[in-house]
């Protein structure tokens, strides 16, 4: 008994990539510099512009904890008469000092000094440590807005529910 010969497949035929078309370069108009311009100043400015948004969500986050600890601690009495009997205020009132204090202490990473590699002579290593940075304070920013946005948007809910039961 033989064996069947081996049956091979053939894939078809690749075609080859289009080839694009070139054309003659012609000098960026006075706009196209302009935006070129814009961008690449956003671009030096960028760790700036990070830092600067980590200490406004610090100074936001600070003035409006002043506000939760006013609106718990309003009254002559302590636990004031809106907050005595009702569990949901207390629980929001945690959650948002939780989301609070969180933003703020990740817009306090955002601006917070760290050792960084330093190339002298590597462009691409500098690009890269430079990437990183940028990549470490927009994380930051990034969950420090969201905390804080949370803990706004909780404490608004917490004022609606005091105005509504009073």
């Amino acid at each position: 008994m033989t064996k069947p010969p081996p049956t091979t497949r053939t894939s078809p035929p690749v075609p080859d990539p289009p080839v694009p078309e070139i054309k003659d370069g012609v000098p960026p108009r006075a706009e196209q510099q302009q935006l070129a311009a814009f961008f690449a100043e956003a671009e030096r400015k960028q760790v700036d512009f990070l830092d600067e948004a980590g200490k406004r969500i610090i100074e936001l986050t600070t003035l409006l904890l002043g506000v939760l600890f006013t609106v718990v601690a309003f009254g002559d009495t302590y636990p004031p008469p809106y907050l005595a009997d009702n569990p949901v205020a207390k629980l929001l009132s945690l959650v948002i000092l939780a989301c609070y204090v969180v933003a703020m202490l990740l817009g306090l990473r955002t601006v917070h000094p760290r050792d960084y590699a330093r190339y002298r002579y590597n462009l691409d290593g500098m690009r890269e440590e430079l990437d990183r940075i940028l990549a470490n304070k927009k994380r930051s920013l990034f969950w420090a807005g969201l905390t804080f946005w949370a803990g706004s948007g909780c404490l608004a809910l917490l004022i609606g529910i005091i105005i509504m039961l009073a």
